[in-house]
């Protein structure tokens, strides 16, 4: 491979790395460039899930971190009015997020995160709702690699049909 398609295959990379622009777009973009269709991909897909793993595991920590923090402060509040107005809140807000996971929960987040959310959005939201990150990983991974090959078979075959495939 020539430099040219190395310094393609990275900026595919990076393209998929980064938040909101996702592999799904900078695909479609390296294979009408006419960079090779399966690195791409690899590149492409590989870059994304990069993000996503990071995003959730980090994700989680950060979660772990903040409710261990707000248990502190609430074991130093002495405002049990205060207290049960907190728990009372929390409670809904849980009951909320339960509800949206019963009518679709992860596999919906992970099919419709790339095409909206973005996928490291998704992951971010899907550890906040309680999910592991191992768990939202490997929903939203799976999707990002179902995307992104829906992706490259649409470029390629977009190309062929006005004739500029080879």
């Amino acid at each position: 491979m020539s430099t040219d398609v190395w310094w393609g295959l990275a900026a595919t990379f990076l393209g998929g790395a980064i938040p909101w622009l996702e592999a799904v777009v900078v695909i479609p973009a390296g294979i009408v460039a006419g960079l090779p269709t399966v690195p791409v991909i690899m590149a492409g897909t590989t870059g994304n899930l990069l993000t996503v793993g990071l995003a959730a595991f980090a994700g989680e920590r950060i979660k772990e971190r903040w409710s261990a923090w707000r248990a502190r402060r609430a074991s130093r509040s002495a405002d049990a009015e205060a207290e049960e107005r907190r728990a009372h809140r929390a409670a809904r807000r849980q009951a909320r997020i339960d509800r949206v996971m019963a009518r679709g929960g992860l596999p919906l987040l992970a099919l419709v995160g790339p095409l909206g959310l973005g996928t490291q959005l998704s992951a971010l939201a899907a550890v906040a709702a309680g999910v592991g990150a191992a768990r939202t990983f490997v929903w939203i991974g799976a999707a990002t690699v179902l995307w992104c090959v829906v992706a490259a078979v649409a470029a390629v075959n977009g190309l062929e049909l006005l004739g500029l495939g080879g």
